[in-house]
């Protein structure tokens, strides 16, 4: 069994937003120079438009993406999701492979057998009158063997056939050795059925059937993954998308604070004009927009930083476009009232790490009652009835079995027991013990970790949430103290240096109540994943069923032939000539 990959707190950490989760595959060479070239386009783009005007706003062009296009993007597009939806698919196709097992197969086969063999002195007395005149044997036969075998549940096997035997020697003949007539060859025909039943070692459903149920168990735990891959990159996503929402905040913030600092150095210019400021104050103005300038910078390169790594999330490369996401959709400090109880049974239900637990559980059990089995001796009990005919043509042999005169049945048992009691059969069964001991231990330590992460997320949600109530009050305060020295720092009544700090913790709260909302909304995140109601709520819960759909769907549009470039390019000139032509009817 794999060891535990559950669901942590750290998973949606800032800093590991730019790292391949330790549950994820490794992302191809190519997709990674993709990635890092587009981020390399973009910060070239930035500064080329920094180098033509330093002084002015930076800006540059983005596009509106909502949250629900983050989801949906990463659902279509991530490449660790889809290699989980293939992952199920495997492990569907490999269960049905396991049920062919009951899948009645024809056999049939046909032999000739030619013999050329000297008669010794007893065979010849046993031909008699023959004997003399017979010194060697000449066989020329034809078998011809078809039927049909099934296995049952309980690990019959039963066979159901015809044999057909046309035998030709130098015996079928009457007369003088001068005057001999051939008889033509003899053919024997046999109908009837064959069964092995298990008596102890491989009898029963249970062992019969043990390997379909653990595929089909295997195929819950991969439908588990995908449900798990898909919940954990979405909350990355989420958590990255809050993330570049603070960015841009930060960034919003910082760029008033550099048009509030340059409105002071200019009032500060023009008192200094007309003598009733010292040039001390313009130098700690100018002072103070050098250092707001240089905060704004590293809030728009943490913009362009999380923008690159939201785009890795759902495929974004270089040829899709230029323009930087901007988040759209605001952050809210949504209540969550479920508590306790509700909080554990809904995690126990939906939680694909505890429920791939349970199905790795069940699998170990039906691999100790396998193994049980196999330790017990092999008796099996054969039986056979049929019947039998002959005839100097294929008729006449029918027609004996047509009659059932000479019908032919037996009854056998055999027992097959190891002499050192078998090794492999004892060895297996105690590691099967062990793996299922395991599973269990597996199961306490997902619940464990469930119930802490649980009673963790609701206490960060509290702190959080008047975190941001305190902040909020943090910032009225310093909003109209700022106010109340602008006044009277027009009539210098205060110095500037004390407007510009009191400004600076003003920013300071402002980006503290977005941080909080910020990380209210990733302790939220952190909740639902643990709970495993992450896509239930956003309405992407589907079942096995669904995937499998959806899966082959893909499939099959992955298959399609590409669309070609010369092909697009006459489409759009023929829609273009017929837009030009409004009098021309449309083909």
């Amino acid at each position: 069994m794999p060891t535990p990959r559950f669901l942590r707190p750290s998973d949606l950490a800032p800093q590991t937003l730019g790292r391949t989760p330790r549950v994820q595959a490794r992302p191809s060479p190519a997709r990674c120079l993709a990635a890092g070239t587009w981020s390399i386009l973009v910060v070239a783009t930035a500064i080329s438009t920094m180098a033509a005007d330093p002084g002015s706003a930076f800006e540059l062009p983005t596009s509106d993406l909502s949250l629900e296009d983050v989801r949906r993007l990463v659902a279509n597009r991530n490449e660790s999701v889809q290699m989980r939806m293939l992952e199920h698919e495997i492990s569907t196709h490999v269960h049905q492979a396991e049920r062919g097992i009951f899948e009645p197969q024809v056999v049939g086969s046909v032999e000739r057998i030619d013999t050329d063999r000297p008669n010794n002195t007893q065979q010849q007395a046993s031909l008699g009158l023959f004997g003399p005149s017979t010194p060697v044997f000449l066989e020329r036969n034809r078998f011809y063997n078809a039927g049909i075998e099934f296995l049952a549940p309980t690990g019959t096997r039963l066979r159901l056939g015809y044999t057909m035997r046309e035998l030709g020697n130098n015996l079928q003949y009457s007369g003088s050795d001068t005057n001999r007539v051939y008889f033509g060859p003899e053919y024997e025909t046999f109908l009837g059925a064959t069964l092995v039943q298990p008596l102890l070692k491989n009898f029963g459903v249970g062992t019969t059937m043990a390997k379909i149920r653990l595929a089909a168990l295997a195929s819950e735990v991969a439908f588990q993954e995908y449900r798990r891959q898909l919940m954990l990159t979405l909350a990355q996503a989420e958590s990255a998308y809050w993330e570049l929402h603070l960015a841009q905040e930060k960034t919003r913030i910082a760029g008033e604070s550099v048009t509030l600092s340059e409105k002071i150095l200019s009032d500060n210019k023009a008192r200094l004009e007309v003598g009733k400021a010292p040039e001390l104050e313009v130098l700690q103005a100018e002072a103070g927009i050098s250092l707001r300038r240089a905060r704004l910078n590293e809030s728009r390169q943490k913009v362009i930083e999380v923008a690159g790594r939201l785009g890795n999330l759902f495929g974004r490369t270089p040829t899709d476009t230029s323009a930087l996401p901007r988040a759209t959709d605001e952050p809210s400090t949504q209540k969550d009232l479920t508590t306790g109880a509700p909080d554990v049974e809904a995690a126990f239900q939906n939680n694909p790490d505890f429920i791939a637990r349970h199905a790795q559980l069940s699998q170990e059990g039906i691999r100790v009652k396998y193994a049980r089995n196999q330790r017990l001796p092999q008796v099996d009990l054969r039986a056979s009835y049929g019947l039998n005919g002959l005839g100097r043509s294929l008729g006449d042999s029918w027609s004996d079995v047509n009659s059932q005169d000479y019908p032919a049945w037996s009854v056998a048992v055999e027992l097959r027991i190891p002499i050192s009691g078998g090794i492999k059969e004892r060895n297996e069964y105690r590691a099967a013990l062990l793996g299922k001991e395991r599973a269990e231990f597996g199961i306490k330590e997902v619940e464990t970790q469930l119930l802490n992460g649980l009673d963790a997320a609701r206490r960060r949600l509290r702190l959080y949430s008047e975190d941001i109530e305190n902040y909020r009050s943090v910032a009225v305060f310093h909003e109209r103290l700022l106010q109340t020295q602008l006044d009277r720092l027009s009539v210098g009544g205060i110095e500037s240096v004390t407007v510009l700090e009191t400004e600076e913790r003003l920013s300071e709260a402002r980006s503290a109540v977005v941080e909080g909302h910020i990380l209210y909304r990733r302790a939220l995140l952190e909740l639902e994943l643990i709970r495993g109601t992450m896509l239930r709520v956003r309405s992407l819960e589907i079942t096995k069923d669904e995937l499998r759909h959806l899966t082959r769907e893909r499939l099959r549009l992955a298959q399609a032939p590409p669309v070609r470039w010369e092909d697009l390019e006459r489409k759009a000139a023929r829609e273009f000539d017929t837009l030009a032509q409004p009098n021309v009817t449309k083909p």
